[in-house]
């Protein structure tokens, strides 16, 4: 429920710049500025319970590289005459796909504390 309601505000928001006249790549990085204070209080508190500061530097980080890979998608949709819309709506899916297992895999992965001793560290 999460992520869609994320893909739909972010979404949503490309759409609208696209709709006021602005070119797709300025209203996709927009929506994703927008989208990420929005985007990190819900996925960091609500899925994977793991905002922190580092978390939260890890994820601006991690949807730079996956603005760029959608953007990168949506041109190359639009070579094929799709508008804007359509190219855009087109990688969602993927692009949701992909931020997933980026934010599960690398952004919020839980490390459990490492515990030590006066010898050294528990195993």
């Amino acid at each position: 429920m999460v992520g869609l309601g994320n893909t739909a505000f972010s979404y949503c928001i490309y759409a609208a710049f696209l709709f006021i006249g602005l070119e797709y790549r300025v209203a996709s990085l927009l929506a994703l500025l927008l989208g990420i204070a929005f985007s990190f209080a819900t996925q960091g508190n609500v899925v994977f319970k793991n905002a922190t500061r580092l978390t939260f530097f890890k994820f601006v980080v991690a949807w730079l590289l996956i603005y760029l890979f959608n953007i990168s998608l949506i041109t190359v949709l639009m070579r094929g005459a799709t508008s804007a819309y359509l190219a855009g709506a087109l990688a969602t899916a993927p692009v949701t796909l992909i931020s997933y297992f980026v934010l599960k895999l690398w952004v919020f992965t839980s490390q459990k504390p490492v515990l030590h001793t006066k010898q050294g560290k528990l195993p």
